[in-house]
């Protein structure tokens, strides 16, 4: 290049860039608008995202929840089929005649209590003033023999007892397992069926048949059965919501004559707490006393 001028020769190498330059002096960039609707379009499409996530975790959180509180329905009837009684020697069972006598301490292990036999369990739902909302597990314990020596064949001669404060025996030690339903799940209603209409109840109890017991106590081998009961006092009180003293009260009460098996089985109903999504339990039905059935429904009524 001479006098700052471009020879020939250097001129053909320049020319493509020279082009180049000269096309992008043609273009123009985005108008305000443009850009605003870029970005408005990516915010939809961001926001959409984020609620397809979520919804698909809530739905998650849901399912894990409602079939976890299956799981440990089935877990208490399987407990109560094999036996199982969570105590330690914690507690000390003692049946006389026709009383049954609960009291802390005293090392006494399982299989060990003289004149009483571990029925089974009974679970409340909804338990009063819990966030999250609690479940309690009641262990019931029961006469082994009526005062005629001979072994009890009925809930009503066993006197059941559940291992833990009620209004009239507040001192009875607390055998009681309480857990959280968990990620929000909570239960809204609780019912049986024998046939007729539905009752609401705030509790259910599984027991095991008493006619299948030995002379010695133990279960007759080959023959157990789990008897499904719901508990029903035919008034408020048995309902949701209730502590854990009421409920107490309410099963020592109303468990010697309750119906066992109904017919149409006993059902629970769980409201999703971040999805419209609700599961129903069914217990039984037409006397499968060990089923534990779950139906998810589109609804947080479980209708």
């Amino acid at each position: 290049m001479l006098g700052g001028l471009p020879t020939s020769g250097q001129y053909r190498v320049l020319q493509p860039l020279v082009r180049r330059i000269r096309r992008g002096m043609h273009y123009s960039g985005f108008t305000i608008i443009e850009v605003l609707i870029v970005l408005a379009v990516s915010g939809l499409l961001l926001i959409s995202a984020i609620i397809l996530v979520s919804g698909k975790q809530n739905q998650a959180a849901f399912n894990q929840s409602i079939r976890q509180i299956q799981s440990q329905i089935q877990q208490r009837i399987n407990e109560v089929a094999t036996g199982y009684y969570e105590n330690n020697g914690a507690i000390r069972c003692s049946g006389v005649g026709n009383v049954i006598s609960l009291t802390a301490g005293g090392g006494t292990e399982q299989g060990a209590n003289s004149g009483c036999v571990f029925l089974g369990k009974a679970m409340q739902f909804k338990v009063a003033g819990t966030n999250p909302e609690q479940f309690n597990t009641f262990s019931i314990a029961g006469l082994q023999k009526a005062t005629t020596g001979s072994e009890v064949t009925t809930l009503a001669l066993a006197k059941p007892k559940v291992i833990a404060p009620s209004p009239t025996e507040p001192g009875i030690p607390n055998g009681t397992d309480s857990q959280h339903l968990q990620n929000g799940l909570t239960a809204v209603r609780m019912w049986y069926n024998n046939g007729g209409g539905d009752r609401q109840i705030g509790a259910v109890a599984f027991v095991m048949s008493l006619a299948q017991y030995s002379s010695n106590g133990a279960i007759a081998s080959g023959s157990q059965q789990v008897d499904v009961v719901p508990i029903d006092d035919g008034n408020l009180l048995s309902k949701l919501g209730q502590d854990a003293q009421q409920m107490a009260g309410v099963i020592n009460s109303k468990l010697p004559t309750a119906t066992l098996n109904p017919s149409n089985g006993v059902f629970i109903c769980f409201a999703s707490g971040s999805t419209n999504q609700s599961g129903l339990i069914t217990i039984g039905n037409k006397n499968r006393q060990l089923s534990v059935t779950l139906t998810i429904k589109g609804n947080t009524t479980c209708s």
